[in-house]
């Protein structure tokens, strides 16, 4: 069935509530980033699936929104005749603003339908206003309306069920029971007698369980409901095996079905702690039958951001292992590509290469393999119909990541196997300067992602040039390759950037059409070691450590660009590189590292340094 006559079984099934709208978001009942094929109703819907974006659905036509790094896949990906592309980030008004403009320029009360289990408690209370303004109506169905098309096809809606395993003290610093008192301490400071949670990282890293229900993120599909005396984990059976099902009665988590969630919610008495940016409406709705609701930030969401010693300590060991596995991965096509090499096998060959680290337990996302014009999709996903064969005549870009017991990590490489030219290695190094810019900064105590952003642009501005992606996202403790609530973007967010948290790092300049650069390390937080910040009256400092352990691309750097700075800079970092993942490698391997991190500089620098 292709996305016309889907569109018109939705329509069909619209009418029957008297709709006007239905939005279909990306997210499912979790606020999950990637879901589950079952629940992945905007990808069916519309065509498009990337990871971001959601659709409305109207009686006669049909509208997507996504941000910039899937404006080029969306165009390629929608029925442009069905479907109108809504570009977020200042091209196009947003949902809310568009319902608003379209209900005045209309006649009679409209009526907008959701699924209230795809939608947070604070984004209904939003829509609910602003359909009040209108006169029209917010209408909340229980029974998702794209499921309800998928199952009158005949279409399976089936759950995953994969096992479920505790993950060891070694990795995650405390144990449960004291992640439990913890988070009980958290409801007394708030005068709650419940929390219920529903986002699944949140759950695997307070009960210190893992999984594999969703492609990429070692979570398990759950809900969980902490009270002060007593704590539920709503779960399948099935997948909690003997071992973890004692584990966690020992320490007095009472295991129910998953589906018994909404009705154990709607029964406590009491005052329930709900996060609004994340807790859905459906939830919300539950909890008002057992009394009062406190609306704030989940305590997890800051503690699971800032890594204790012993997350910090498994993230470098994550990293060193990645960075053996990258090397040897662009070793081996600096080597290879002649013999035939495409985006496809570059994908199987680097993660061949990290499958012999120890602890893999997987991808922590779908590698971006893509050269030349490929690469310019910015989260671009190699399929055969779009796989192109890797030579020496344009950029490739490869960013992949792994997932290991002791952390997750994410890297991009941009190279040329090749002669670049005079236009390419410009646009690396003024990508390179703002990554060097950003990695160098140190900052106080108060700084939050959005005053270290334009250290990332700076020099791609000052060129006319710019990207449309944050400039970094959290990372987790081997868990979501993007976690919150730190970021750094131009979008305020009002969060510090505090010692432990995990960022990446990572500008790029995309030509459509031709190529994309991108360069990304993940960074951990540290206090600063200067003395002059610490007796300067104005800390505490922070710095960035870099984690990803890599060389960038020798070929692509312009060194008459570089200043003396950046390039002791670039040093500095090979030194780590050299002191702590050369050993590791191979001769043929060492050989290939040690000629990637010679530093020579520019004729015209040598002459400069001579007559001065």
């Amino acid at each position: 069935m292709n996305i016309v006559e889907r569109l018109q079984l939705l329509r069909q099934e619209m009418e029957k509530h008297n709709l006007d709208y239905y939005l279909v978001p990306s997210i499912d009942a979790h606020n999950s980033e990637y879901v589950p094929s079952c629940w992945e109703r905007r990808t069916w819907i519309s065509g498009f699936d990337g990871s971001a974006g959601e659709a409305l659905i109207t009686k006669d036509h049909a509208y997507l929104w996504t941000d910039g790094r899937y404006f080029l896949q969306a165009d390629q990906q929608l029925d442009a005749k069905h479907y109108t592309l809504m570009k977020q980030s200042g091209f196009a008004p947003e949902v809310n603003e568009w319902l608003k403009m379209q209900a005045k320029s209309s006649e009679g009360k409209k009526r907008l339908g959701v699924d209230p289990q795809v939608l947070s408690t604070g984004r209904a209370a939003g829509f609910e206003a602003l359909m009040s303004s209108l006169s029209g109506n917010f209408v909340s169905i229980e029974h998702n309306l794209v499921d309800a098309c998928k199952v009158a096809l005949g279409e399976e809606m089936c759950i995953p069920s994969s096992e479920a395993y505790a993950l060891a003290e070694q990795f995650t610093g405390e144990s449960l029971t004291e992640r439990l008192n913890w988070i009980q301490s958290q409801m007394v400071a708030k005068s709650a007698d419940y929390i219920a949670l529903n986002v699944l990282d949140e759950i695997a890293w307070l009960f210190n369980i893992r999984g594999s229900d969703i492609h990429f993120n070692p979570l398990v599909i759950s809900y969980a409901i902490i009270g002060k005396n007593q704590t539920w984990l709503f779960v399948d059976g099935h997948k909690i095996p003997d071992v973890l099902h004692t584990q966690l009665k020992a320490t007095g988590v009472n295991i129910l079905d998953y589906a018994e969630f909404g009705t154990h919610l709607s029964s406590l008495e009491g005052s329930i702690w709900l996060d609004p940016k994340t807790a859905n409406f459906w939830m919300e709705n539950k909890a008002k039958q057992a009394g009062k609701i406190i609306f704030e930030p989940s305590p997890i969401v800051a503690a699971k951001a800032s890594k204790n010693s012993t997350e910090a300590e498994g993230a470098r060991i994550a990293h060193l292992k990645d960075a053996v596995a990258v090397s040897r991965f662009l070793c081996w096509l600096d080597n290879h590509w002649q013999e035939g090499v495409d985006e496809l096998s570059c994908v199987d060959k680097l993660q061949s290469f990290r499958q012999q680290q120890s602890n893999l337990r997987g991808s922590s996302f779908d590698t971006i393999s893509g050269f030349a014009s490929n690469g310019a999709i910015i989260h671009y996903r190699v399929t055969p119909e779009t796989n192109k064969k890797i030579d020496d005549s344009s950029l490739y870009l490869v960013d992949s990541g792994g997932q290991y017991l002791e952390g997750t990590t994410d890297i991009t490489r941009t190279v040329h196997l090749g002669n670049p030219t005079v236009a390419q290695k410009r646009h690396y190094t003024l990508v390179l300067k703002g990554h060097l810019a950003l990695a160098r900064q140190q900052f106080p105590q108060g700084t939050c992602g959005e005053h270290l952003d334009v250290l990332a642009r700076a020099a791609l501005w000052n060129a006319g040039l710019n990207y449309r992606h944050g400039t970094g996202h959290g990372v987790g403790s081997f868990l979501c390759v993007h976690e919150g609530p730190q970021k750094i973007s131009q979008a305020p967010t009002g969060v510090p950037l505090l010692p432990g948290m995990i960022v990446s790092n990572e500008p790029g300049f995309y030509l459509e059409g031709a190529y994309g650069i991108r360069i990304e390390n993940l960074c951990l937080i540290n206090a600063s070691q200067s003395d002059e910040a610490e007796v300067s009256g104005f800390g505490p400092f922070y710095v960035f450590e870099d984690l990803t352990l890599v060389p960038y691309a020798k070929n692509l750097m312009d060194m008459d660009l570089l200043t003396d700075e950046e390039i002791d800079q670039i040093k500095a970092y090979y030194e780590q590189i050299r002191v702590k993942v050369r050993p590791n490698l191979g001769e043929k391997e060492k050989a290939w590292l040690d000629n990637q991190m010679e530093i020579k500089q520019s004729i015209s620098r040598i002459k400069e340094t001579y007559n001065s």
